[in-house]
């Protein structure tokens, strides 16, 4: 888990070494989990809205973005931590570890992103602030991927970009993800079983992945964000369930 910048220790091409790393991804550690269920999606609108009853995304049903509309196969977004804990703990299912995401965002590779060490990998793959956005009312304030068309200005159905080796859609890009972890060094401790980093109660929150607002850098595996438990922006939610028998 993790990442570091290449070094003489550390040379480029190592397993978890990233010319992007920043320093609270290090050091890399190993974390040993025990079976768990994340959805190979991110939540959708429709499936937000059937449970919460109203759906807050800015990006709703019926909204237009460039040229394409929105629906409620997309995923939900302007939710916050806490509204994902009441939500979720209503279907008996919970946000998942830093820990738990990262191994299934990397889906057992080692390098910047599941597709490899070289952004351009990415194409197909992920949404991220791209040239279509940019061509399309992305303003003129934000990076760009100039090399990357994704045909999407927002954020995109779910599973509209290919999985991971684990069968995971949009682990890289679309909406940012939140994780269960308060925000804590990685020399902290972490619990057994589920990896959770064991952090001072009152803390920011962790979310993963990037989004469709960001460049490649903003959305590698190892990437990680932070805010209060109440902020909103652009953030989704990706559903796991702790395994209660052993596995089959």
């Amino acid at each position: 888990m993790g990442a570091v910048k290449p070094d003489e220790k550390n040379p480029e091409g190592s397993p978890n070494v990233d010319p992007g790393a920043e320093p609270d991804e290090g050091p890399v550690h190993e974390v040993r989990l025990a079976p768990f269920f994340l959805s190979k999606y991110e939540m959708a609108q429709g499936q937000w809205l059937r449970f919460a009853g109203k759906n807050p995304s800015t990006y709703g049903p019926g909204s237009k973005f460039g040229d394409k509309f929105h629906d409620l196969r997309h995923p939900v977004e302007q939710v916050s931590w806490e509204d994902c804990g009441d939500i979720l703990g209503r279907l008996a299912l919970v946000l998942p570890t830093e820990a738990e995401w990262e191994y299934s965002a990397r889906a057992g590779t080692s390098t910047a992103w599941w597709t490899g060490s070289k952004k351009e990998s990415l194409e197909g793959a992920a949404n991220l602030a791209d040239s279509f956005c940019k061509k399309n009312g992305g303003p003129p304030s934000w990076q760009y991927e100039e090399w990357l068309d994704d045909g999407y200005a927002t954020h995109a159905p779910v599973g509209s970009f290919a999985p991971n080796a684990f069968g995971l859609h949009d682990v890289v890009g679309n909406v940012w993800e939140w994780c269960r972890d308060g925000s804590g060094s990685y020399d902290l401790p972490w619990k057994a079983g589920d990896g959770e980093r064991e952090v001072q109660r009152g803390r920011d929150r962790v979310y993963r992945g990037g989004s469709f607002l960001d460049v490649a850098v903003g959305a590698r595996s190892a990437e990680r964000w932070r805010d209060a438990p109440g902020f909103r922006l652009n953030l989704g939610v990706r559903p796991a369930r702790i395994m209660t028998g052993p596995p089959s």
